[in-house]
C-alpha cells in the first residue's frame, strides 16, 4: 500500500517539477495528496540553479509559482495572479477571461506591453508556461492605467483592438491589489 502512495506522490512531484500545474492540481484533488515543504524547497533550489539554461521570464514565473505552491498548496486561484500591474505603471491594461481547464471562467487583469494584443499573447504564454494547457485567454476589452503623483490610480481610455473593458470591474480588481490607493475611473 505504501508503494502505491509513494508512486502517486512521485507522480505529483514530477508534474510540479515539469510545470504541469493543471495536471498536478487535478491529480492532487483526485488522490488527496499534497507536496511537502521540503520537496518544494528542493524544487525551488533546483530551479534557481537552472538560471543559465532558462530565460529570465520563465525562471521568474516558475520560481514565483513554486513559492506560491509552497505557501498555499496547489490552488489555481493563487497560482495565476488575479492582477498583474506593477507599482508606478503607466500604460495599457487588458481584461482577459480564462476559459477551459481548471481556471475556467475566471477574469484577470494584465498589463505590461505597448499593445493590447501583445498583453493577450503574453497572458496566453503565461498560462501555457504554468501548464494550464486546456485553458485559453480571451480578451474582454482594454483600457489605460496611470499611477498619479498624488497616489491615485486612474483608469481611462479603451483598446483599438478589443474595445473598452468594464472599467468599474477593472477598478475593483486594481483596488483589491492596491488597497491603500484611490482608483479613479474616467469614462
Amino acid at each position: 500500500m505504501s508503494q502505491i502512495i509513494s508512486d502517486k506522490y512521485n507522480t505529483l512531484l514530477a508534474q510540479v517539477e515539469f510545470s504541469l500545474f493543471e495536471k498536478a492540481i487535478t491529480f492532487s484533488r483526485i488522490h488527496k495528496i499534497e507536496l511537502s515543504s521540503r520537496d518544494l524547497d528542493q524544487l525551488i533550489e533546483d530551479t534557481r540553479a537552472q538560471k543559465t539554461t532558462i530565460d529570465s521570464f520563465s525562471l521568474a514565473l516558475r520560481l514565483k509559482t513554486l513559492k506560491t505552491i509552497r505557501k498555499y498548496g496547489l490552488d489555481s486561484e493563487k497560482i495565476i495572479e488575479k492582477v498583474v500591474l506593477p507599482e508606478g505603471y503607466n500604460g495599457k491594461i487588458l481584461m482577459v477571461l480564462i476559459q477551459g481547464g481548471i481556471p475556467d471562467q475566471n477574469i484577470y487583469l494584465r498589463s505590461g506591453d505597448l499593445w493590447h494584443r501583445e498583453i493577450l499573447r503574453n497572458t496566453q504564454q503565461e498560462i501555457n508556461q504554468l501548464g494550464f494547457t486546456n485553458s485559453h485567454a480571451h480578451p474582454l476589452g482594454g483600457a489605460h492605467v496611470q499611477f498619479e503623483r498624488n497616489g491615485e490610480i486612474t483608469v481611462y481610455g479603451t483598446s483599438d483592438d478589443f474595445g473598452m473593458c468594464d472599467k468599474v470591474y477593472a477598478a475593483q480588481l486594481i483596488q483589491a491589489e492596491f488597497r491603500d490607493r484611490s482608483v479613479i475611473i474616467i469614462k
